[in-house]
């Protein structure tokens, strides 16, 4: 990424579904600042760092909220310091429900122009300082995702998030080119695709409540985390309800739970978030 551009915020497009649709397959991604309530993402991210703090992540000497990592640690995604985390932050209901948050909800039925399928395969990312060989890499989310390529990824930080935090970045125009060859890379997903020369990147100092979302073919890819606090962000997908989708989409992120497992953990044995997806059409 020689240069990055500044996101223009896509706002004023969801009064009008046409032109929304049409900047979509243009661009390949959208970004709205503030499309969520920022409280209700702050509450997320306290169930997260309330779980880091409880793993021992955390700075004794700073405040929770600030996410600051314990100087020295490192844990990437997988190894064996991180299972026990995730696998505890699976069963968090907030986090599954911030997903079907209604304002997301809306933003799909109108890209797609159809009732949008939430999938429930939802991923939490905790990204720590001092990792920069492990940043995620350019990359394309449909060799993750399969069934259809309409799939839309949607990254929401989970708080303020400036650049030096190690928000995420998009090119623009690139997922014209359809499904790129994929090679082995470092990095969540373990994934990455060659970017041509000249490949015009965007990205922004996010903020809490701000919301980028692009098509499966994007190719996307984080920056270093720079500063000694750990960035929290989350990945929900979103696909029109009348497409095919991959059985796998509709797992934990992971497997390693089930359901069953996860949903024991709550207290409402009706709750309407479980098995959702069953219900539909």
């Amino acid at each position: 990424m020689n240069t990055l551009q500044e996101l223009a915020d896509d706002t004023p497009l969801l009064d009008n579904p046409t032109k929304l649709r049409a900047v979509a397959a243009e661009h390949g991604f959208l970004f709205f600042r503030r499309l969520l309530d920022p409280a209700a993402v702050r509450a997320v991210r306290r169930e997260v760092l309330a779980c880091c703090q409880r793993h021992d992540w955390l700075d004794d000497s700073a405040p929770v909220d600030e996410g600051v990592a314990r100087p020295g640690l490192v844990v990437l995604e997988g190894d064996d310091r991180q299972r026990p985390f995730y696998l505890e932050l699976q069963a968090c209901r907030p986090f599954h429900a911030l997903a079907q948050h209604p304002a997301l909800l809306d933003l799909f039925a109108k890209l797609f122009g159809e009732p949008a399928l939430a999938h429930s395969r939802n991923i939490c990312r905790t990204i720590f300082p001092n990792t920069s060989q492990f940043t995620t890499p350019a990359h394309q989310d449909f060799v993750h995702i399969r069934g259809t390529p309409d799939t839309w990824t949607t990254w929401i930080p989970l708080g303020d998030c400036p650049r030096e935090l190690g928000g995420l970045a998009v090119t623009r125009g690139l997922h014209k080119a359809g499904f790129l060859p994929t090679k082995s890379a470092y990095g969540a997903g373990g994934a990455g695709v060659d970017v041509p020369a000249g490949t015009e990147w965007f990205t922004t100092d996010y903020r809490a409540g701000d919301v980028i979302t692009f098509h499966s073919y994007n190719v996307h890819q984080g920056q270093d985390n720079r500063t000694n606090r750990i960035r929290v962000s989350v990945d929900f997908r979103y696909q029109p309800a009348s497409h095919e989708i991959h059985p796998s989409s509709l797992l934990p992120h992971t497997c390693e739970k089930s359901w069953d497992r996860i949903y024991a953990t709550w207290p409402d044995a009706n709750d309407p978030l479980k098995n959702y997806w069953l219900r539909k059409p």
